[in-house]
């Protein structure tokens, strides 16, 4: 399972990335709870296209890059790089501009995403503190 797991996740960044929203909703359970760091918890699919339509008008060109992805059995930490450029300010994100993710995942489905300004925080929430 921890392989599908890992394969789950990093098709769920590849369709976010291509912007390809129906593909991602099929990552998720339909009853998927998100907590995000700047728009707060949200439930369901449809919270999807609210959270992937305010990153859009937020940064231009914006993509969210997995570079490492560790699994714990039924959870995965993504550490990843946010890229693109604020549209007003058009100052680019940085190469430290990492964030960090733990999906909890059920029946071949995510059934809960977690945001985290880093790494260390979201493996802690895995209970996997260094």
């Amino acid at each position: 399972m921890s392989q599908e797991n890992l394969e789950l996740i990093r098709a769920g960044f590849a369709a976010h990335n291509r912007g390809d929203l129906d593909a991602l909703t099929q990552v998720y359970d339909p009853d998927v709870v998100f907590e995000t760091l700047l728009l707060g918890t949200h439930h369901g699919n449809e919270a999807i296209r609210l959270i992937y339509e305010e990153n859009q008008k937020t940064l231009s060109g914006y993509s969210v890059d997995p570079i490492e992805l560790i699994d714990t059995g039924d959870q995965v930490v993504a550490v990843a790089q946010v890229n693109g450029v604020g549209p007003a300010s058009q100052i680019a994100m940085e190469d430290r501009d990492r964030f960090a993710f733990l999906f909890t995942i059920k029946n071949g489905r995510v059934v809960r995403e977690q945001a985290f300004r880093n790494r260390e925080e979201a493996l802690e929430a895995a209970g996997l503190s260094e």
